[in-house]
């Protein structure tokens, strides 16, 4: 009889302290720590997210530290490097490819459920997927250029390049400082709009480069003849000159991405936001779009991960991803979050909607270096005349396989 009294004292206590195990996350003290690189404006709004999060899960401290973008990137590298760091990373998504070379994060699977990820957009998701897995939570998806116009100027955003020559002609008086259409003609991140009207894609599906194609001949043609053919834009037009033409109402329309819409409105134009008009023989423009979000450290503690699962559902909820959203102005990830009013009824959201179906993800593997640094020459020397659009796309698809191979260190 003793044998079995003790026997249950055995079992019991083996119980508690397993029931006590599994629940020891929940009445832990947690803190979790997050890098970023914030603008003010959002570090302020994920404080008070932060702050509702904190009285609502007493046992759990967020903590964060702010960065540059290029701080961010090589603090962490360096710190992760050394088992240290962070439990999350917050930043732009073309920070996975280079830590996930590195082997310095983990798959976001090992903490949140499938069933979770269902909530958010696939297009934002797998803009952080490499090789099959997901590295990023995103809470916000843009960074998009679109076509922005003066309603003032033009009542009705054209749909095709031929409705674009037909209307922004009528404004087209360099020697008076008036344009009809700008934009930044030698940065490749407003080409590759461009290329993708023409089926153009820069990586196959084993991360070859594909600069080489008739959609890349097409679509350096097309820039060429901007100026030369429809007698558009000016010469070395740019950011600068495209943006503070627009905003003093010298422009009829522009191509700029989401980040600088709200200074438009701010400007007082009368701005109007569409996709980018379909080119001839091809489709509409196709920017890239890229998302903001979470990566998890590798480094992160086990114990950590229920307070992380926590964190997670609280801030990407469709509330408070609306609130993140609203305030930067480019769309939630949360599904749910762009079925709120507030965003419906928000102009910027619904611009920042429209025009997010016509972009195609950037690829964020290491190797997209070498097909800026590909690009850029021979896309200048397009615009120039110096060379010509079938030489440009051999000499870019040279540069981009010597580029990759010096990243891979062959």
């Amino acid at each position: 009889m003793k044998k079995i009294i003790s026997l249950s004292l055995v079992l019991v206590l083996i119980f508690s302290l397993t029931a006590c195990s599994k629940k020891a996350p929940v009445n832990q003290n947690i803190e979790l720590t997050i890098w970023e690189q914030m603008p003010n404006d959002s570090g302020q709004n994920f404080d008070e997210i932060a702050a509702k999060f904190m009285e609502a899960n007493p046992n759990i401290t967020v903590t964060r530290t702010h960065y540059e973008t290029e701080q961010l990137r090589t603090n962490f590298q360096s710190a992760a490097l050394a088992g240290e760091g962070p439990d999350l990373v917050y930043g732009p998504s073309d920070n996975v490819g280079i830590f996930t070379a590195s082997t310095l994060i983990q798959p976001i699977t090992n903490v949140v459920s499938e069933d979770f990820l269902k909530k958010f957009a696939p297009n934002a998701l797998s803009d952080g997927k490499v090789d099959g897995e997901y590295w990023e939570l995103p809470d916000v998806v843009g960074n998009q250029i679109a076509m922005l116009y003066n309603k003032d100027m033009i009542k009705e955003a054209p749909k095709t390049w031929n409705d674009l020559v037909k209307v922004a002609s009528k404004y087209q008086d360099p020697a008076n400082g008036k344009y009809g259409f700008l934009y930044n003609e030698k940065e490749p991140f407003w080409f590759v709009a461009w290329f993708g009207a023409y089926g153009g894609q820069v990586f196959d599906e084993k991360r070859n480069p594909m600069l080489d194609s008739d959609a890349m001949v097409k679509a350096l043609q097309f820039t060429s003849d901007i100026r030369s053919k429809y007698k558009l834009g000016e010469v070395d037009m740019n950011y600068d000159m495209a943006d503070a033409m627009f905003k003093d109402g010298n422009a009829a329309i522009i191509l700029n991405g989401a980040w600088s819409w709200s200074s438009y409105k701010d400007a007082g134009i009368n701005l109007g936001i569409a996709p980018l008009p379909t080119v001839p023989g091809g489709t509409n423009g196709m920017p890239f779009s890229s998302t903001k979000g979470y990566m998890i450290s590798k480094f992160m503690p086990e114990e950590k991960k229920e307070a992380l699962n926590k964190f997670f559902e609280f801030f990407l909820s469709s509330e408070n991803d609306a609130k993140i959203a609203l305030q930067k102005a480019e769309a939630p990830t949360n599904l749910k979050a762009r079925e709120l009013d507030s965003v419906k009824n928000d102009e910027l959201q619904k611009s920042s909607l429209a025009t997010i179906d016509y972009t195609t993800p950037m690829p964020i593997i290491p190797e997209m270096r070498a097909i800026w640094d590909a690009i850029r020459p021979e896309l200048e020397a397009v615009i120039s005349g110096d060379t010509t659009p079938k030489d440009a796309a051999k000499e870019m698809q040279k540069k981009a396989i010597d580029g990759i191979n010096t990243i891979k260190g062959e």
